[in-house]
């Protein structure tokens, strides 16, 4: 078991590597700006996420469903919040990953081992 001084100012983060003060990481050592990447990229591939549900929400209510003319007004409402609750599920459930299993949104940034 490694023991680590508990006194000391400055820790490394995790996934990019750079020493930083203690107060600002986290409690899994990530870094502001790692944290901020992580979530930039949930966001964007969420959204990915949200269109494909509402893409096949879409399809199955105008194949099956086949909505009258008179209420298309809220089966769009209907797809259209579909496709916001999705991509906000899928941006927690991708971040909450992410932080679990230490993933780096930088290409140059690679995570280590907390053992070192």
């Amino acid at each position: 078991m490694i023991w680590k001084d508990l006194d000391s100012l400055e820790e490394r983060c995790l996934l990019c590597r750079e020493t930083k003060p203690r107060q600002d990481l986290d409690r899994l050592l990530w870094c502001d700006a790692c944290v901020a990447d992580a979530k930039a990229r949930a966001l964007s591939r969420s959204w990915y996420v949200g269109s494909a549900i509402a893409l096949v929400l879409a399809l199955w209510i105008w194949l099956y469903i086949q909505p009258s003319d008179m209420l298309i007004g809220g089966w769009i409402g209907t797809v259209v919040a579909a496709l916001y609750v999705s991509a906000r599920v899928a941006r927690e459930v991708l971040y909450g990953v992410a932080r679990f299993r230490g993933e780096a949104a930088h290409l140059e940034a690679t995570p280590t081992d907390p053992a070192e």
